[in-house]
């Protein structure tokens, strides 16, 4: 008797209900923890967003930079202000840090020379490269703007060498990072390295490849740079590109 009981229609609703205040209990718990989750993620993502909106300020500035056009100074420091505000939220990403180091850099091209080396962007630019590196040690851009952040706090340093090793190893080549190493190996270091001995003849090449622009750059090296008779002699080895040179050089001293 007592089994068929336990299969009567009213024990098995009642057992039905237990069921369901169970499965109820086990989805209230579910639901609470994906409440907690997403507000974790929540958290997690209103700094980056945040961040990234206080930077937009700074995003048409620096195009304008790696375009290589002119942007004054009052604009330079719109943008540092706004990457600078942007740091005080979570999550900056290391090409932000480098961006901002990349700023004070140029707004370091109005100080006078002899007190660049205490100035306080130099400070900036520094830590701000330092810790982007710290975050992301990739990028060639970013090591060049360390070598010459340390260049112009301490000149020519062990420091100073390592840092331009390092963005060479990257073989990126835009254009002002072209610049950058090919007038620290030329016209300041005080004598040839072998070690950069092929990097020099890689620089030179590879601003050839931008033209007019990258040919000018070349004739400016050539001028002003201690070493600046090498830049001849590599591309000798190419007479088109040499014949190039010797005409932006023979336009530049006014010969031709």
């Amino acid at each position: 008797m007592e089994n068929i009981r336990a299969t009567t229609p009213s024990d098995r609703a009642a057992s039905a209900g237990l069921d369901e205040r169970g499965l109820t209990r086990g989805a209230k718990t579910t639901l609470a923890a994906a409440l907690l989750v997403g507000l974790g993620l929540f958290a997690l993502t209103v700094p980056r967003l945040l961040g990234a909106v206080t930077a937009l300020p700074a995003g048409s500035i620096l195009r304008e930079i790696r375009n290589d056009q002119t942007v004054s100074e009052e604009r330079l420091e719109l943008a540092a202000r706004a990457l600078e505000e942007s740091r005080q939220w979570s999550g900056t990403p290391a090409y932000t840090l480098s961006d901002l180091a990349l700023l004070d850099l140029l707004l370091l091209q109005s100080v006078e020379t002899s007190g660049i080396q205490t100035h306080p962007l130099l400070e900036d630019a520094l830590e701000a490269q330092e810790t982007g590196i710290a975050k992301a040690p990739v990028g060639a851009s970013s090591w060049a703007r360390l070598a010459d952040a340390r260049y112009l706090r301490e000149g020519l340093t062990p420091a100073t060498r390592d840092a331009l090793e390092l963005s060479l190893l990257s073989r990126e080549i835009d254009l002002p990072l072209l610049r950058f190493r090919l007038h620290l190996l030329l016209f300041d270091w005080p004598a040839p390295e072998p070690a950069f001995a092929e990097a020099v003849r890689e620089q030179i090449h590879a601003l050839t490849r931008y033209g007019k622009r990258g040919y000018e750059i070349l004739v400016d090296l050539s001028l002003i740079a201690p070493r600046g008779d090498v830049i001849q002699g590599v591309l000798a080895d190419t007479p088109r590109k040499q014949a190039v040179f010797a005409y932006r050089l023979a336009r530049r001293l006014g010969t031709r």
